[in-house]
């Protein structure tokens, strides 16, 4: 039986609006330490770094070494099922997805960045995973995919349509910060923002 691992990281966790990301890596072929050297945590990066990454990774697809995918978590998932379980929802729909294209049988190993398997492990004992602590560091692989889930959220944010332009999305990415927080509490919170993460900010907000 083939064994198809799968590198995973995941960007806009803590934000008080908008989608997680959640990016995902599967070598096709094995890749060479010159090809993967310049990679590392997407937050260590400048914008321009990671976007000349990102076209890299493209790049590498378009060779067939590599598969990628970036799957989202929405607001409304991440209210409802608070985030672990949403971001446990947007590894698993992509997973279903590659496996419903792979026609023989394939043991998944997944490797998770952090030190948690969002219960995975528990809801699916057939796979194998692995959770490794500032594995977007010292996983070439997984710095792969903090690099297209974040560029990936990022773009999704700076082409919001223009009804959004006052909260400024464009330069926040949806982050709790001074600014942010002031334009909630102007505007009110939008069909964007995670309910569930503004109760501090505002708490007569429900879920």
């Amino acid at each position: 039986m083939k064994t198809l691992h799968m590198y995973i990281d995941e960007a806009g966790r803590w934000p008080l609006a908008w989608p997680l990301a959640v990016g995902i890596i599967i070598p096709i072929k094995k890749l060479q330490s010159n090809q993967i050297q310049d990679f590392k945590d997407s937050k260590k990066l400048s914008e321009s770094q990671r976007e000349n990454l990102l076209k890299k990774i493209q790049e590498m697809e378009k060779k067939k070494l590599i598969l990628t995918k970036v799957s989202y978590a929405s607001v409304k998932e991440i209210d409802k099922l608070w985030m672990t379980k949403a971001q446990a929802l947007a590894i698993e729909r992509w997973i279903k997805e590659i496996c419903q294209l792979k026609k023989e049988k394939t043991k998944l190993f997944l490797h998770l960045d952090g030190n948690r398997d969002f219960w995975l492990q528990k809801t699916h004992p057939e796979w194998e995973i692995e959770t490794i602590i500032k594995g977007d560091d010292k996983v070439k692989e997984i710095s792969m995919a903090s690099i297209i889930a974040k560029v990936n959220r990022d773009h999704l944010m700076n082409e919001l349509p223009k009804r959004y332009q006052k909260y400024g999305f464009e330069q926040h990415k949806g982050y709790g910060t001074k600014m942010h927080r002031e334009k909630i509490k102007e505007f009110w919170p939008c069909d964007l923002h995670r309910k569930l993460f503004l109760r501090k900010i505002l708490p007569t907000v429900s879920t």
